[in-house]
């Protein structure tokens, strides 16, 4: 909810970071409430190096204990795949057990048993705390509408389960270490004969995420692309009442799916997040009554939505993840003087949430919610 205030004022014994976030101060957050320019690669970037999601910098615990026992490190998944992910190297995952209810197209073909192909990156369930791996799948055949055959299609497959805990359908990936990586797995002893194993998707510790300056940033830039995506919607609606049109071959023809039958609905435990921050400020530059400003129109929202959004979106469901797995309710110790009010309903709504003021103009709450999945009849 954006432009709501609170009454009274909240104790000021948090970080400075935390509280020039709060209070408006924080160059960034200045920089992702002012509508006067458009959301940046550079901004997306910055802020995403400050929530430090990655192996670099880290000193996990070695594979082995002092006695030769495999311990399993305590580096985990998504943090180590985030950054192999960045450079898009080719990965294979040799056995894999859908746990989503399968669709298929009329114009694909999977050839080989394996999965394989170049990663596009990682990508988060914004309802459940399920994350996949996404890549061009070179194990599948596309024919085009001339018949023409090229091998090569996107698909996600999942890591870690719509319950938060590391999906039993794959056992392993196989990929060439670059030497960065293969030097941090070496002098920190994670290598076990050529294998890494991993007992966490997220690291407990991460839970006091949520209480970072860094969380709060990656929270407005979602909500500001959001708001940045549909107002280029809305452009591109505009153009078209004045008869405009993309030029062909811009969109790709839709293909229709076919859904499996066999498939069932569980339900799982999750965690919603939200934060309260003030209103957008300012206007967006509508584009020209043009082809040229509806083709400008229709790039931009798919790039905020489809690239830089989930990105955004993949660091903040980790940091949920973890408080909703190790957090319990817990409050990290540098928000001295802050604690969770339980009960609180937004203005005007039903739902109940915990919540916690960070400045009167900015709260963040959350809940603890049950939703219902579709999964394939033979997954467990």
């Amino acid at each position: 909810m954006k432009g709501l205030k609170f009454r009274g004022r909240p104790p000021i014994l948090i970080s400075e970071s935390v509280k020039d976030v709060a209070s408006g101060k924080n160059p960034f957050a200045v920089e992702i409430l002012d509508r006067g320019g458009h959301v940046s690669e550079e901004l997306v970037n910055t802020v995403l190096d400050q929530s430090v999601f990655g192996w670099e910098g880290r000193h996990p615990q070695p594979a082995l204990d002092e006695n030769g026992r495999l311990q399993v490190t305590d580096l985990d998944l998504l943090s180590f795949l985030a950054s192999v992910a960045r450079r898009h190297p080719v990965i294979e995952i040799p056995r894999y057990r859908s746990r989503r209810a399968g669709v298929t197209r009329a114009n694909e073909e999977k050839r080989l048993g394996t999965q394989y192909g170049r990663v596009s990156g990682l990508v988060s369930n914004k309802e459940v705390f399920s994350f996949s791996v996404r890549i061009l799948d070179e194990s599948i055949v596309v024919t085009d509408a001339d018949g023409e055959e090229e091998t090569g299609a996107f698909r996600s497959y999942m890591l870690v389960d719509v319950t938060g805990k590391l999906y039993d359908g794959w056992d392993r990936i196989v990929w060439k270490p670059s030497a960065e990586e293969n030097k941090f797995l070496s002098e920190n002893r994670l290598w076990t004969g050529n294998t890494v194993y991993f007992k966490n998707a997220v690291h407990p510790n991460r839970w006091q995420s949520i209480f970072g300056a860094p969380y709060l940033l990656l929270k407005m830039l979602v909500e500001r692309i959001t708001d940045e995506a549909k107002f280029y919607k809305s452009e591109m609606a505009r153009l078209a009442a004045m008869r405009l049109t993309l030029p062909a071959g811009l969109k790709k023809p839709y293909v229709p799916t076919d859904a499996a039958e066999d498939y069932k609905k569980i339900e799982v435990e999750t965690l919603e997040a939200a934060l309260d921050m003030p209103q957008f400020v300012g206007e967006y530059t509508p584009v020209d009554d043009s082809v040229a400003g509806l083709v400008a129109a229709y790039n931009h929202q798919k790039w905020l939505s489809y690239t830089l959004k989930p990105r955004l979106q993949v660091v903040i469901r980790a940091d949920e993840l973890a408080y909703f797995l190790y957090g319990k309710t817990r409050v990290a110790p540098w928000m001295e003087g802050r604690k969770w009010n339980s009960g609180y309903k937004p203005p005007k709504a039903r739902t109940v949430w915990e919540q916690m003021v960070l400045s009167p103009m900015m709260a963040l709450r959350y809940r603890v919610r049950k939703d219902t999945q579709t999964v394939a009849a033979d997954s467990d």
